[in-house]
């Protein structure tokens, strides 16, 4: 069976590897583009991101629903998240390098070097999230920094705030909602210029 762009989908879905193939050929340059945007600064980590990503389709493809965005934009989002986990799990590589670089030299402070990085890997997450949680009104705002940033889970939530778990997943569904067709009204827009 050719595997097209019309059934690459259904395949990926039943596990044909030729419809990953055809994923990869097509998609792979979009996703090293996203990729690339968020882990310029470490191309040694590139590669083995690109790959999660495609594992990531692979595992999860039944989550794609074409009723609510095109598989490239659905690719990408997941590129992105893919990105930012790898940057996340590079910052805290970092800190326990110079944590172990710290004991071995006996020293009390973290190396200039590695503070400068770690501060602006964390500088710009709380950009991106600011912008990203800058359409919710401060409530909204809340729930996605304590669910999503502080890890907070929703019993806890519950509990301090007084709210019910159904009202907090109606929030974070209407807040999730609008993120989405901001980001996407943004993307189209960037697209045209």
């Amino acid at each position: 069976m050719k595997v097209t762009e019309d059934n690459f989908i259904p395949l990926l879905c039943q596990k044909h590897e030729k419809a990953l193939e055809y994923c990869m050929l097509h998609y792979g340059g979009l996703v090293k583009a996203v990729i690339h945007r968020y882990l310029g600064n470490l191309p040694e980590y590139e590669e083995e991101c690109q790959n999660d990503v495609f594992f990531a389709v692979w595992n999860h493809i039944d989550a794609y629903d074409p009723q609510r965005n095109p598989f490239s934009n659905w690719i990408a989002g997941v590129a992105r998240l893919k990105a930012l986990d790898c940057k996340r799990k590079y910052a805290s590589h970092m800190l326990e390098t110079s944590w172990e670089a710290m004991e071995e030299k006996g020293q009390p402070v973290i190396h200039q070097e590695f503070s400068a990085e770690l501060q602006a890997i964390e500088t710009e997450f709380s950009d991106e999230t600011r912008q990203m949680l800058s359409c919710l009104k401060p409530k909204g705002q809340e729930l996605f920094l304590r669910l999503y940033i502080e890890e907070e889970n929703v019993d806890e939530i519950s509990q301090s705030t007084g709210l019910a778990k159904p009202v907090i997943y109606n929030r974070l569904s209407r807040g999730r909602k609008r993120i989405r067709s901001l980001f996407a009204a943004n993307r189209e827009r960037s697209l045209r210029l």
